[in-house]
């Protein structure tokens, strides 16, 4: 049985979000009213965390974006 090992999804707060992704707080708002950045986890009234698999595929989904543009 050939079992692959990854690492769990774990919760991460927003000064790692912020650090993985580059943009700054406000930014980040923006993109999750638009639906263009993961929303976050509600933990609590007063707290909340993302998914650190969602916000590392969108950090690979604009890489990928990146590579992808022929304008050169």
């Amino acid at each position: 049985m050939n079992l692959q090992r990854t690492e769990p999804d774990r919760l991460i707060k927003i000064r790692e979000v912020l650090r993985m992704c580059g943009l700054s707080r406000s930014a980040l708002y923006a993109h999750v009213k638009k639906q263009q950045f993961p929303a976050p986890v509600k933990l609590s009234t007063h707290s909340s965390a993302w998914v650190s698999s969602e916000v590392l595929a969108w950090v690979q989904a604009q890489i990928g974006r990146r590579d992808s543009d022929t304008t050169g």
